[in-house]
């Protein structure tokens, strides 16, 4: 199972995302599953072990050391474009924590591309 958290400012525009990140994950042939902060936080990702793909929606704000330090571990982030000013900042804890990252492309993310995200976010995995 991988796991991919999408970052925004308060977590409704990555809730839309990550739907179509899924949508575009099942599509494709996976077995897919949308999740929330409070699932990485009280460890019930581990109850979607038969999924190829885990797509965790929330806010940047969720981005700290202490905060992300104990919830389970994500296999990747990206970040919306309308808190890309705080990409730096969660770039550096990320980097602590030996997790990738990446800026999601403005317009990808405006037209509300989930088959261009998803294999941005593969492909993050898979560096």
């Amino acid at each position: 199972m991988r796991k991919l958290l999408i970052v925004c400012a308060g977590g409704a525009t990555s809730s839309m995302m990550a739907q179509r990140v899924v949508q575009e994950a099942e599509k494709e042939g996976m077995k897919a599953k949308l999740l929330f902060p409070e699932d990485l936080k009280y460890d019930r990702v581990k109850a979607h072990e038969d999924q190829d793909l885990v797509v965790i929606m929330g806010p940047i704000d969720m981005i700290t050391t202490l905060r992300l330090q104990g919830f389970s571990r994500v296999d990747a982030v990206l970040v919306s474009p309308q808190v890309k000013y705080l990409f730096k900042n969660a770039e550096k804890v990320l980097q602590q924590l030996e997790i990738p990252c990446d800026n999601i492309d403005s317009l990808s993310f405006g037209r509300m591309r989930g088959d261009l995200i998803l294999k941005q976010g593969l492909a993050l995995m898979n560096d």
